[in-house]
């Protein structure tokens, strides 16, 4: 590598990510709709500079991870896939159950049985790690990872489009590749080209001995082609979430097209986070590398405060003003933050010492 360490600008695009997407939830959740431009805003937010980049940062990661081997990274997908189910159980079903018992409401068991198995992040993340397993055991070229990634986007676009597929059962398995149901938030043929082109990037990124034209040259080309791709998308009603300004459903199940103009946004966006890079204070930098550090910890735990607040305090209702919207969100980001710091004490004698000393 050329350009070694922390790149202060991804820690930027991966700091603003955790607290848009601490924004999008809380509106999500709590506010009341009553300013619409407001909530496109919101929604814009913690979508193309939200999971595109977060997506994007974690192929990056890869490169500059020094646990990177096939074996490591199958290891770690394989153990993230079975934590994520954990993880929607406890998180998504478990309230449901909780409610099921205390207020006697039937349809929340059903409810409960499609949250635990809904296509979320984590599951696509341990996808992603599985994918780059194969990529370091078969040591793909540049040009294999671009062609997978086009050729599988292209192939869920089609799949989902022209075959009827099962919602229920199998459906559910189907989900973790082609969106079929609505809980199927980041399938993989739909997402998968935002790591790959992360890697891709990252590669080049490691080996770039001038980072401000390396920047402005992706300047040059990000939003402009973006700005493009917009302009056409809208004109032939090509719908990845832009359409309504809501990114819901079609952004999640987004095809070919919006993965590439969502690429072209995020190549301008580093752009930016590169300029902040050179003028913030070393105070503000320094507080991005800590949120960078914690976002797998703050994404996982800020859904925990949100949707328990949403079942058990707000019981469900969503009433927030504008005002006390954005409060909320600022309340559960310092509280998610917080959370996300805490250190888990570790045994200082490692247990193989342990059990010498309880012969002795």
């Amino acid at each position: 590598m050329i350009n070694k360490g922390r790149q202060v600008e991804i820690d930027i695009a991966k700091g603003l990510a955790i607290i848009y997407m601490v924004l999008v939830h809380t509106t999500e959740y709590f506010f009341d709709g009553s300013n619409s431009l407001a909530e496109s805003i919101i929604e814009f937010l913690g979508s193309p500079p939200g999971a595109p980049i977060f997506m994007f940062a974690l192929g990056i990661g890869i490169v500059y991870s020094r646990n990177n081997t096939w074996q490591q990274l199958a290891k770690r997908g394989g153990q993230m896939l079975v934590l994520s189910y954990v993880y929607n159980f406890l998180v998504y079903s478990l309230p449901h159950i909780i409610l099921f018992f205390t207020a006697k409401d039937s349809s929340r068991l059903g409810t409960a049985i499609s949250e635990l198995l809904n296509v979320d992040i984590l599951q696509f993340a341990a996808l992603t790690f599985l994918t780059f397993a194969i990529i370091k055991k078969f040591n793909w070229n540049m040009k294999k990872i671009v062609a997978y990634g086009v050729v599988v986007s292209l192939a869920g676009e089609l799949i989902s489009k022209y075959l009827t597929l099962p919602e229920e059962g199998f459906g559910y398995a189907i989900d973790l590749f082609i969106g079929v149901n609505d809980t199927s938030y980041f399938p993989y043929c739909s997402w998968i080209i935002f790591p790959l082109a992360g890697y891709i990037f990252g590669t080049a990124l490691s080996n770039c001995s001038n980072k401000k034209a390396f920047y402005g040259k992706l300047a040059l080309i990000g939003f402009p082609i973006y700005g493009i791709m917009m302009v056409v998308a809208f004109y032939l009603s090509i719908d990845f979430g832009q359409l309504d300004n809501k990114y819901q459903i079609p952004y999640y199940h987004m095809g070919l097209y919006g993965n590439l103009c969502m690429l072209a946004f995020g190549f301008g966006y580093l752009a930016l986070c590169y300029v902040a890079s050179c003028i913030l204070p070393e105070s503000v930098k320094t507080y991005f590398k800590q949120l960078s550090s914690n976002i797998t910890k703050m994404y996982v735990i800020q859904y925990v405060v949100i949707i328990y607040t949403y079942e058990f305090i707000a019981a469900e209702e969503s009433t927030l003003n504008l005002p006390l919207t954005l409060i909320a969100s600022l309340v559960f980001f310092i509280i998610v933050k917080k959370l996300a710091s805490i250190k888990v004490p570790q045994l200082a004698i490692k247990p193989r010492a342990l059990a010498r000393e309880s012969v002795r």
